[in-house]
């Protein structure tokens, strides 16, 4: 079993490595998409490969806008699709957006009744998941969760970013509705979700991606608790 770490260590480790060792918060994100649109490559098969990312407003989201670029980078069909008002991303996730549109893209607002999401749906090789990370504690409801039912009704498969959409990354349990993945992108250690309940059949694949945190940080953050538990 990997080193697994809740919620709240995971934002300690996060701010730690920002704010103690100044290591910029968008070099995490950037890092942490590049693992994300690696999956995504090695899941969708041969280029050119046609991807639909989905992107919550958080900074998973950022993740998933970051990712969206490196895609389109790397010669990939992408259509970007943004959920929640773009005037409430985060302060990460919007500057993610802006390189988006730097490199001639830019993420649209998702409609689940939108002809082309649909159509693009049908015919893609890979779905990203970036909605919602270890943030989310509360069911899915409205938009969130019919992309949640789209992109479960995909017939390709599907990389989550940091956890399947849906599940409380504690517990693993189901928030109303969950991404069904076939492989899951975490990012510095494992969360406890993705290997109890619900959270262990929807996760797929747990893929660990290291983003820079120090490992120091992370023995004094998350294994010194273990120590005590």
């Amino acid at each position: 079993m990997p080193i697994l770490a809740t919620t709240a260590q995971m934002q300690a480790l996060d701010r730690a490595a920002i704010e103690q060792r100044g290591i910029p918060s968008l070099t995490l994100m950037e890092t942490a998409a590049a693992a994300l649109a690696q999956a995504a490559l090695d899941c969708a098969g041969p280029a050119p490969a046609v991807a639909v990312i989905f992107c919550g407003p958080g900074n998973n989201g950022g993740d998933g806008l970051a990712a969206a670029r490196l895609l389109a980078l790397a010669g990939c069909r992408v259509r970007c699709l943004l959920l929640g008002d773009p005037a409430c991303l985060t302060h990460d996730s919007a500057i993610m957006a802006a390189r988006l549109r730097e490199v001639g893209l830019s993420p649209l607002p998702y409609d689940p009744y939108d002809p082309e999401t649909r159509r693009d749906l049908q015919d893609c090789d890979v779905v990203v998941d970036a909605l919602f990370g270890v943030g989310l504690h509360r069911p899915l409801q409205g938009a969130y969760l019919a992309a949640v039912r789209q992109i479960n009704a995909a017939p390709c498969p599907v990389v989550a970013c940091d956890l399947p959409s849906g599940i409380d990354g504690d517990t693993g349990q189901r928030l109303g509705d969950a991404v069904q993945a076939d492989c899951t992108v975490t990012f510095t250690c494992g969360k406890p979700g993705l290997y109890r309940g619900a959270g262990a059949a929807c996760a797929g694949a747990v893929r660990i991606a290291s983003i820079g945190i120090p490992d120091d940080l992370l023995h004094a953050i998350v294994q010194s608790d273990h120590s005590h538990t």
